[in-house]
């Protein structure tokens, strides 16, 4: 069965796989209930996930099972922690607290990340921006900024927020809108060269 499949599957099985480039990484700034399910999710898709927060009463490892790792410190030393910031790594702030995200989001956005985004309403958007842009932050940087964060899937729960929020990760990673395919012209899946 597993012959047949990957002699007859549209990529021939192995173009799925990646062996070559190591997991991204999925930096989430706030130790909330979000960011256990975007571990888990993240996880399920051979991502690294790791839970930043300063607060230590909310930093406990066990309310993140699936976490690569649980820091308990501010956004500078958390990203030298984590190795400094590449382009396979994604940023994401969901504290909703511009004491934590903002000092985050000034490193991330300068960074060659290859995402960037923050929870948060299109008023907090807003707000955030201009915060960004009276602490000397360039138009290009601020634009960066991918917020409200995620596809519009309408989703209620945490697991599906945060398959919305990956999806879209997903979607900038490979150079897609992130629409549906029912609409899209193209091949669904790009092979490389």
């Amino acid at each position: 069965m597993q012959m047949e499949w990957a002699e007859n599957s549209e990529l021939h099985g192995p173009e799925f796989a990646e062996p070559d480039r190591p997991a991204p990484k999925l930096v989430m700034f706030g130790a909330v209930t979000l960011s256990a399910a975007l571990c888990t999710v993240a996880r399920a898709l051979g991502w690294r996930p790791y839970v930043v927060d300063p607060r230590d009463r909310f930093t406990s490892a066990d309310r993140f099972p699936d976490a690569a790792d649980v820091l308990v410190a501010w956004p500078g030393e958390a990203f030298a922690r984590l190795g400094g910031i590449d382009a396979t790594m994604s940023v994401v702030m969901l504290s909703h607290d511009p004491v934590l995200d903002d000092p985050a989001l000034e490193i991330a956005l300068r960074s060659p990340a290859a995402f960037v985004g923050a929870m948060g309403s299109r008023r907090t958007q807003q707000a955030r921006r201009e915060r960004l842009r009276a602490a000397g932050m360039s138009e290009a940087e601020v634009a960066r900024l991918a917020g409200p964060i995620g596809l519009d899937t309408g989703a209620r729960t945490a697991l599906e927020t945060a398959v919305s929020i990956l999806a879209e990760i997903v979607a900038v990673r490979y150079g897609r809108p992130g629409g549906r395919l029912t609409g899209a012209g193209g091949p669904i899946h790009e092979v490389p060269a």
